[in-house]
């Protein structure tokens, strides 16, 4: 789902216990509904939309997300992760901000607890304080709050830790000023009563697997099929969540070109797998797993067509398979883990990484990734390219066509006009897609968005960026309602290639 569905999607819906619109940039407004979603299930602020449901956009809200974040930060104890992006829907402009629900409720804002009923925000009774309370200390139950017996301080990685101050406060995520780490770690909740958390030692211990041994991710990587013949790596990472993911991040990023053989056109397709959607998936499987139990793992098991990330842990009770593929509540199984992760600004916008994991992918010209819960876990697949024969047919119509009907004298034209326009701007591989686009619509003027997609098997989210950069460079225009509008070229650049 692009992000201008995804607005279009939660305008429709309408204000409701996890979502509140504001018409423009009201600091404590904010700030107060914000804090009732950190004590309930988590929500959002979608900035310029009016109380009637009214997407009226606010002027120039880059201005406001740096302030927003300082504020925020200052204003609602104890700290939380909150993120904050600017969105568009059509020609106009918006500020999301979103949490998750809060693990260290309750959470105050100008002295009060606030509480979210129904679509208002109210100052919390007696009564609910006591529950926030109460499920506070449950929650410092869980196992990331238990103590890892026999870790002193020299066990930790402190140059790590003291990076993630700095860049917690670099990227405004933080607002603790204190360099010295043991209050860093005791503000953050891993450092408790005198003792270091599981929590801590995951995220910052220099071995931590002699204390946490199920840390342990598991990398094995096959010529063919999963066979021991075939087994050409077998690796075990042992370091902290920080360390593994660095590793596995070069290990992605040295993948290379990869190839995939199309039995039906008896042929070789070369690709390349997302990197940021497989490092995504990374972080999320090493956030998220279960590593309460013994027998936990995560395991990255790489073939030449596909790419699998295997984790013991267990979806949250409210989310199921299906919504990973659209807009959906964080609810983080490890939330200390999770906020220390987000303070190093390895979590964008909450709740869409899985999203962007299948637009990359589509992006990239490969099948959607494939996740599946079963008993022992939830496992993750990245796939090679779709089908050589099922992309073919719509691609050589769409070519034939072209060919048939618009001359060479006017082809080269098209291709000087858009390359000479943007040139510094493109990848050869784009610039090669919108000479493409532009030649289409000679031939068939008047295409939507999805005739669009169709014929260049891209994502929506592409695809706006192409029609998007062909408008302001004046090659087409836009006519028509929002879902059903078409595509022409534009008078004067028909006008300068001669055609009628």
């Amino acid at each position: 789902m692009s992000d201008e569905l995804l607005l279009k999607n939660l305008i429709k819906q309408g204000e409701s216990e996890q979502l509140e619109f504001l018409a423009d940039v009201r600091k404590d407004t904010i700030a107060r509904n914000l804090c009732a979603f950190l004590n309930g299930d988590g929500g959002r602020v979608l900035v310029g939309v009016s109380d009637e449901g009214m997407p009226i956009g606010i002027e120039n809200p880059k201005q406001y997300v740096e302030e927003l974040k300082i504020f925020l930060l200052d204003s609602i104890v104890p700290d939380a992760p909150v993120t904050i992006s600017v969105e568009e829907l059509g020609f106009k402009q918006f500020i999301m901000l979103k949490v998750w629900g809060g693990s260290k409720q309750p959470y105050i804002f100008d002295g009060n607890i606030y509480f979210r009923k129904g679509a208002n925000t109210q100052k919390a009774t007696s009564k609910e304080i006591s529950e926030l309370i109460h499920g506070r200390q449950l929650s410092e139950q869980h196992w990331e709050r238990q103590i890892t017996l026999g870790v002193e301080l020299e066990d930790l990685d402190q140059k790590l830790i003291v990076d993630t101050i700095v860049e917690s406060r670099k990227n405004h995520r933080s607002n603790f000023e204190n360099d010295d780490v043991l209050e860093f770690l005791s503000h953050y909740g891993l450092y408790l009563n005198g003792s270091f958390t599981n929590a801590c030692v995951v995220l910052f211990g220099k071995k931590p697997s002699k204390f946490i041994p199920q840390i342990r991710v598991r990398l094995t990587e096959y010529a063919d099929s999963k066979t021991d013949n075939s087994l050409i790596r077998d690796q075990l990472f042992e370091g902290n969540i920080f360390s593994i993911r660095d590793e596995l991040e070069k290990y992605v990023n040295g993948l290379g070109v990869r190839s995939s053989f199309d039995k039906n056109q008896w042929k070789r397709q070369d690709f390349t797998f997302p990197r940021k959607a497989l490092q995504e998936g990374i972080i999320n499987a090493l956030m998220h797993r279960d590593y309460s139990s013994f027998s936990s793992s995560v395991a990255i098991s790489v073939y030449p067509d596909r790419f699998v990330i295997s984790n013991s842990g267990k979806l949250p009770n409210d989310i199921e398979i299906k919504d990973l593929k659209k807009n959906h509540s964080s609810h983080p199984v490890n939330p200390d883990i999770a906020h220390i992760v987000f303070l190093r600004g390895l979590i964008d916008k909450l709740g869409r990484g899985t999203i962007k994991i299948i637009e990359d992918c589509k992006d990239a010209g490969l099948r959607a990734p494939e996740w599946k819960e079963t008993s022992n876990g939830v496992t993750l697949t990245f796939y090679g390219p779709k089908s050589l024969s099922e992309r073919k047919e719509r691609n050589d119509a769409a070519n034939d066509a072209v060919n048939d009907a618009v001359s060479d004298a006017v082809k080269k034209k098209v291709y000087d006009a858009v390359n000479d326009a943007v040139n510094d701007t493109a990848s050869d591989a784009v610039i090669n897609r919108l000479i493409n686009e532009v030649l289409l619509l000679i031939v068939e003027d008047g295409k939507s968005l999805k005739d669009f997609m169709l014929a260049f098997d891209v994502a929506r989210a592409t695809m706006q960026r192409d029609m998007a950069l062909l408008k302001a460079h004046q090659f087409v225009v836009f006519g028509g309602a929002a879902k059903s509008g078409v595509y022409r070229l534009a008078q004067e650049f028909k006008l300068k290639l001669e055609i009628q």
